[in-house]
Order: structure tokens, then C-alpha cells, then sequence
């Protein structure tokens, strides 16, 4: 319990808001105006923030990737007009290399539940546990680890009877 003043309520009260708001992997910081933020389609990188579009008279927005002034067409889902403006995470899917041992298996791959990038040296268990969503899936064919074990096949390699799923094109968002 505290004793505190009107105004250093009011700042432990803004802090902690935007604590949780940079905990939140659906919220950034408008670029324009620092206020949080909130993406309304999360396959869409187009974001309007609503305090600057009020501040300037005119619709303020952003691409939600690489955090600059909206560039060209919109709705998009893979990069904004700006230069350099690129999914970080895309690149280490598509250019990582491969597990050893087992062709076709990237050693990056995007945790199916929450998007989380996790990486598997190739040695033990093909099944992985995700430090953030805490889902267990199998690194060769993305399923879950209690769907995967139904179906592989009981050798030595534990690779799965379903195959290796190809490199991922995209990143699942965790609803």
C-alpha cells in the first residue's frame, strides 16, 4: 500500500500501461506519436494511428514491419513501398540452412501455434517445445507432438511417415 500524489498515480498508471503494451506482441508504438497501438488485421501491415490522424487533420499510417510512414498500395501483407522494408523473420526462414541429417528440413522454423522462430541443432528428439506458447510440435512435419507420434513410424530416425513440411512462407500469428 502507497501514498501517493494525484500526479505520481497518474505516472505509475501510464508506466504500467505501457509496460503491458511492449509486453504485447499485438500492440507496437505509433512511430508519429509513441501512443500504443493495435492491429486490426494481423495479415494486413497497413496500420492508421488514430491520435496522429487527429493531431495532422489527414489519416497518419504506418507499415507495422518496418515502423515508417505508409508507402504504396494497401491492404499488404508481405512489405510497404519504403525501401528496405523486409520481414526479417521471412529471410531466416527462407535462408537458413538445413538440419543435419535430414534433407529438406530447414534448421528455422516458425512455432505453428504463436510464430516464435526456434531453431533445432539436429541432434536428439525431432520434437521441440515452445519456450513462449509452450506448444510441442515435431520440427519435420509442424504437427502437434501427440498428432505426430500417431503417425510416424517407429524407426530408429523418428522422422515422420506424413514427410518434412517445406520451408514456411509465412509467420502464424497467436490469437
Amino acid at each position: 500500500m502507497a501514498l501517493l500524489t494525484p500526479e505520481e498515480m497518474e505516472y505509475f498508471e501510464k508506466t504500467m500501461a505501457l509496460n503491458a503494451v511492449a509486453r504485447n506482441p499485438n500492440s507496437k508504438f505509433c512511430p508519429g506519436c509513441t501512443s500504443p497501438v493495435s492491429r486490426g488485421i494481423s495479415s494486413n501491415l497497413y496500420v492508421c494511428c488514430k491520435v496522429c490522424s487527429v493531431k495532422t487533420g489527414r489519416t497518419f499510417a504506418f507499415c507495422w514491419q518496418c515502423l515508417r510512414e505508409w508507402k504504396g498500395q494497401q491492404p499488404r501483407s508481405d512489405r510497404c513501398k519504403n525501401d528496405d522494408c523486409h520481414n526479417s523473420a521471412l529471410k531466416t526462414l527462407r535462408d537458413c540452412p538445413e538440419v543435419k541429417g535430414f534433407k529438406g528440413c530447414p534448421s528455422v522454423r516458425a512455432c505453428p501455434t504463436c510464430g516464435s522462430l526456434l531453431q533445432h541443432t539436429g541432434k536428439g528428439c525431432p520434437n521441440i517445445s515452445c519456450p513462449r506458447c509452450k506448444m510441442m510440435f515435431c520440427f519435420g512435419c509442424l504437427k502437434n507432438t501427440n498428432e505426430c507420434i500417431i503417425t510416424r513410424n517407429h524407426n530408429v530416425s523418428g522422422i515422420c511417415s506424413s514427410g518434412i513440411v517445406p520451408r514456411q512462407t509465412f509467420i502464424p500469428v497467436w490469437k
